[in-house]
């Protein structure tokens, strides 16, 4: 069974800056030539079901530079959907534009338009059907490591997995309301095919007693699964793969970081009890 495990630091890496995010690596140390380059726009957008759509506009900044980054605020951000609707985003400070009357609809199809000194860039998204959560579980984890003389605990999740559609999944973790190691797991419908059920255990995140852990599924299109799925490959070619360096493809364009992702999630919590 394959699955991707993502860094979430990689993934800044690539976007230089989303929202919310940091620079922290969980999983492995790499060493990354990383050289002064011309800044590049980057557009990191979102419209989440039942919720207005959010961009962020930035640009990147050498590696090793300690400067706040630089942000767009004189751009033109506009969402539509596929029925017609419209609305222009307004700017609230250091890059961020919100909107305030288009809310995310189940089957709806949004194009985010940014126009920066007379260019524009347009991406689109869908929002699909948010996946279940059927269970959230966990079992005592006997593996490798451990917290000294403190039982640990794997997750075993539960999701529902329609056969008769495309199903892609991206699924985040916290740990006591904070995000769990800052990594994803990314899963596609092919590896359960005609299961409507899919069940995993994350064995890279283990628990403790009394700790509070949820657990965030978000349904996503193809587009936005190809992206992050391609994050995975950047892990690779700095552990020992390919040697040509190169960005996950952008569906705002070229010579464009970030992504524009619309999406429906659902969230459970437990708590890790002595068995």
């Amino acid at each position: 069974m394959k699955r991707y495990i993502i860094s979430k630091a990689m993934f800044f890496l690539s976007l230089s800056m989303l929202i919310g995010g940091s620079l922290q690596s969980c999983e492995e140390v790499i060493d990354i030539d990383l050289n002064d380059a011309d800044p590049k726009l980057s557009i990191d957008g979102q419209i989440t079901l039942n919720e207005t759509a959010t961009v962020q506009l930035s640009y990147t900044t050498s590696y090793f530079s300690e400067e706040e980054p630089q942000y767009e605020e004189s751009a033109t951000v506009s969402i539509s959907d596929s029925e017609g609707n419209s609305e222009t985003l307004i700017h609230k400070g250091k890059g961020l534009y919100e909107g305030s009357l288009m809310r995310g609809q189940v089957g709806m199809e949004y194009e985010l338009s940014v126009t920066v000194e007379e260019k524009t860039y347009k991406g689109s998204s869908q929002i699909l059907t948010p996946t279940e959560i059927l269970s959230l579980g966990y079992e005592k984890f006997d593996g490798f490591g451990g917290s000294g003389d403190e039982e640990e605990y794997n997750l075993i999740i539960t999701l529902k997995n329609n056969p008769n559609e495309e199903n892609y999944f991206l699924i985040k973790y916290y740990l006591n309301d904070e995000e769990k190691e800052d990594t994803y797991s990314v899963w596609s419908h092919e590896y359960f095919a005609n299961e409507e059920t899919i069940e995993f255990t994350p064995l890279r995140f283990s628990f403790t007693k009394e700790d509070v852990v949820t657990l965030v599924a978000y349904s996503i299109d193809e587009g936005t699964y190809d992206y992050y799925s391609q994050l995975e490959e950047i892990i690779d070619q700095e552990g020992g793969g390919s040697s040509t360096p190169f960005n996950p493809e952008s569906n705002m364009g070229e010579n464009i970081l970030g992504y524009f992702r619309a999406w429906s999630f659902d969230k459970q919590t437990v708590q890790i009890e002595e068995e």
